[in-house]
Formats: C-alpha cells, structure tokens, sequence
C-alpha cells in the first residue's frame, strides 16, 4: 500500500509542477490550468491507486514456535525461539503441519553446521501474527530470544 501512495505523491507532483512550469494561452508566465474539478478528479485518481479497505481481502496468519536449548563447543544458548508464520489459506492442521515442518527443517539445519546438543524447550502453535506470540512468551520468560522468523509462505 506504501507504494500505491507513493506513485500517486509522484504522479500529483508531475501534475503539478507540469501545471505550473508552461505559460497559459498568450501569456508570457505560467499559469494555473486547474479547473474547477480538479478536487473531484484527485479523489477518482486517488481511488484507483488505493484499493478501499472493505475490498481487500484480510490476511490471517498462523505463527508456530519452538523454544530451544541450544549447545556447541563454543556457544550455549537458552530459551532461543524459533518462529515460523504461514498466511492462513483456510486449512488450519494443513497450515500449522506445513509452518512445524519449516521448523524442523531449520532445526536440522542448525544441528547439521553449527550446534552438538539441541533440546526443544517447549513448542506453541497459535491463530495470529509471530510478533504477538513472542511478545505473550516474552512476557512469561524474560530470557527468551528471538532466533528468527520464517517465512512458511516461501519456503516450504
């Protein structure tokens, strides 16, 4: 949406400033081509950038979490979390099964090139946003860390 109000910031500015930079008929400095309509045709163009809210289709999301213990010969990490999120497509288990396996893959991948000991503290899968989660576990366990997000969309 950011860039929907940006083109249409630039395309009134090109409006604009075209406006203003050449002269009127038999005038030797510019002037103001506006009509009267002019308020009316900014609010048409504005809602041909900016879709109305009630059109779009709102996207839920579902946040799986695994909270680990993570050890190596050189680190020991505690209460690390692992977050996966997944834009709910109307199939909760398919959806929550697909962000939990994003989570073991990255588990594997964390066990195969960095850590010797893994332990999986704890595992929550919830309806809602990963940045909410966190913060509900945060405030449970001070010394939790966010490890990452993934993104279960792309890779599955």
């Amino acid at each position: 949406m950011k860039r929907n109000i940006r083109t249409l910031l630039i395309a009134v500015i090109c409006l604009l400033a075209t406006q203003l930079i050449f002269a009127g008929d038999g005038s030797i400095k510019p002037a103001s081509h506006f009509s009267g309509h002019f308020p009316e045709t900014l609010k048409s163009a504005y809602k041909k950038f900016v879709p109305n809210i009630s059109e779009t289709k709102k996207s839920f999301k579902i946040c799986s979490c695994q909270i680990l213990d993570l050890k190596s010969n050189n680190y020991d990490h505690r209460h690390l979390a692992v977050f996966a999120e997944k834009t709910d497509n109307g199939d909760l288990s398919s959806d929550h099964s697909i962000a939990k396996s994003v989570i073991e893959k990255e588990k594997k991948h964390l066990k195969e090139m960095f850590y010797d000991q893994m332990k999986v503290i704890n595992s929550v899968s919830e309806s809602g946003d990963c940045l909410s989660l966190y913060s509900r576990l945060k405030a449970d366990d001070q010394s939790l860390v966010m490890f990452s997000v993934i993104d279960a969309d792309i890779r599955k």
